[in-house]
């Protein structure tokens, strides 16, 4: 079980560039990575994003990568053709809308395709080296997403810990039930009646209304699905999706055993497992 928290920084130099990779990592139900850039880079995004792919399973990644070069040769061109388009349109809106304003040189260099510039560097060939750093801060991502992992582990299991105590006290409390419902029944009958109650129709009717209140099958499975929550826990890939799978089937055999009984003492226990499933999920969200 990992976590989904983490974050690392590396920076070197190959050459006369320096080169910088930084990974953060935060909780997301599914996998989004985002891959920041500088312009000069840009061609590797694509590569980047499906080689950091390949070691999430979910959660959001954001990954930034810095360069800089202390000697950049390159060559700028002018684009006169594109500068004379804008500046043609430039003049129409001004005249256009009544302006008195004054078109100036600054106002086309707004425009990136009017300076061409050509970098003679081939950037294409750091790519290796930027995806050794980036392995490298994956690596020490996992370190802080697993102990993340085990904590977080300890505290689901002794929420679950929890919820198997309650489900047994629902077990246990079962015979008073029981016993609330004859008791309740006959007082009514005798209410009704007097005194001379058929005790077979009592037992009938009594039987009725135990088995509509009956939770075996919903106890049973609870238990089913906590046995099998523990044994996800230990797994060690894609866990989170599951448990919270789980989580959901957990929830919904408890609000069904809530909807069977009255007894004030099994309704505290399905309130409290209620607000124990909630709290797991909450702590699954930080699972991968």
């Amino acid at each position: 079980m990992t976590g989904m928290t983490g974050y690392a920084f590396r920076d070197f130099y190959a050459g006369d560039t320096y080169i910088s990779t930084e990974i953060k990592t935060v909780n997301h139900r599914f996998l989004e990575v985002n891959v920041r850039l500088p312009s000069l880079l840009s061609s590797m995004e694509l590569e980047i994003r499906n080689f950091v792919n390949q070691h999430f399973v979910r959660g959001k990644i954001d990954i930034s990568i810095f360069i800089k070069v202390k000697d950049l040769a390159s060559k700028i061109e002018p684009n006169v053709a594109i500068a004379k388009q804008y500046a043609d349109s430039l003049r129409a809106i001004i005249d256009g809308c009544g302006l008195n304003d004054e078109l100036k040189l600054s106002h086309l260099l707004h425009y990136d395709d009017v300076l061409i510039i050509e970098n003679k560097r081939d950037f294409s060939s750091y790519l290796d080296l930027i995806k050794e750093s980036l392995l490298e801060n994956i690596k020490d991502v996992f370190v802080m997403k697993e102990k993340e992992g085990v904590a977080t582990k300890k505290n689901i299991l002794d929420i679950l810990d929890g919820i198997c105590k309650n489900r047994d006290n629902v077990e246990a409390y079962i015979p008073k039930m029981e016993k609330s419902i004859f008791d309740e029944l006959q007082k009514k009958m005798n209410e009704l009646i007097g005194e001379r109650v058929d005790q077979d129709r009592l037992l009938n009717e009594v039987g009725i209304m135990v088995s509509h209140s009956c939770v075996n099958e919903e106890l049973e499975r609870l238990k089913h699905h906590i046995e099998h929550f523990r044994s996800i826990c230990e797994d060690s890939a894609d866990v989170g999706k599951r448990l919270d799978f789980l989580c959901q089937e957990m929830h919904r055999e408890i609000n069904t055993l809530g909807s069977k009984v009255s007894l004030p003492e099994i309704t505290d226990c399905v309130i409290a497992m209620k607000n124990a499933v909630e709290k797991i999920r909450e702590q699954i969200r930080n699972i991968e």
